[in-house]
């Protein structure tokens, strides 16, 4: 409701304000009918969730440790997988896959393609530390690293 300083006019709702208004009775008298009329989505359409059920299934799953399918990924929504642990022997920076890169701590798509890149643009690397020569990949990371890769 807004009001004005003209003394003449008397205070009310704007035509906006009206509108809003007898459309959001309109649609609850609507809602009230149908309701009463005993209207609304079937039971075969909506079952009922049974929620004790999906509380059992959980504590099974915690129970036993397992983990639940990720849903999210069955629709095809990107999720972060667990990376598998880091090779037992370390890994040589010149022959090396990207899938192989990828299996080493802090190490990602992105700056295995980059690895990869400055491998065939700059030469084999020489020694461990050319890595820090890897946009991404400084002191911090190269420390992380130094345990599981080697240069032959």
């Amino acid at each position: 409701m807004r009001t004005r300083k003209d003394p003449g006019r008397r205070p009310g709702f704007t035509r906006g304000e009206t509108g809003a208004i007898v459309l959001l009775a309109a649609g609850l008298l609507a809602g009230s009918l149908v309701r009463l009329a005993g209207g609304g989505a079937p039971a075969d359409v909506a079952p009922a969730f049974d929620y004790a059920a999906g509380d059992s299934a959980f504590h099974a799953l915690a129970d036993t440790g397992a983990h639940p399918e990720e849903p999210a990924a069955a629709h095809g929504v990107r999720t972060q997988s667990p990376k598998p642990p880091p090779p037992g022997t370390p890994l040589d920076l010149n022959s090396a896959s990207r899938d192989d890169l990828v299996r080493l701590p802090g190490v990602g798509g992105a700056t295995a393609d980059r690895i990869i890149d400055e491998r065939t643009r700059g030469g084999p690397f020489a020694r461990v530390e050319d890595l820090c020569r890897v946009r991404g990949i400084g002191p911090k990371k190269l420390a992380a690293l130094r345990p599981y890769v080697t240069v032959r």
